[in-house]
């Protein structure tokens, strides 16, 4: 009976382990000061849609070219996995940085 609970307690340090983290500092919260609006790739039959974003609307990014902050527009699933396909959508959008403050 002890080598079960001992089995089981490293069975749980090991799955404990192997969670990932989600890195908060690969970016920072934007804020919206211009309203913003851009054609996105949504997949399956819709195929592309204009996404609006107005003033005071918060996003997560960050500044990969100057003058240009890269935000989530929406969370990475299995379907973005492998080559593009009819399923495939938009994950990230590149937007001015005159229309976005950082948020403190």
């Amino acid at each position: 009976m002890k080598i079960n609970k001992f089995l089981l307690l490293v069975l749980l340090v090991i799955i404990l382990s192997a969670c990932e983290k989600k890195d908060t500092s690969d970016g920072d919260n934007y804020v919206f000061v211009k309203p913003h609006c851009a054609m996105v790739t949504v997949g399956g039959f819709v195929g592309i849609t204009e996404k609006c974003f107005n003033v005071g609307d918060i996003v997560f990014g960050k500044e990969t070219i100057e003058g240009q902050i890269t935000i989530r527009i929406a969370a990475h699933s299995e379907l973005n996995e492998g080559p593009p396909s009819p399923n495939s959508y938009q994950e990230f959008l590149n937007v001015p940085s005159d229309k976005l403050k950082k948020v403190d």
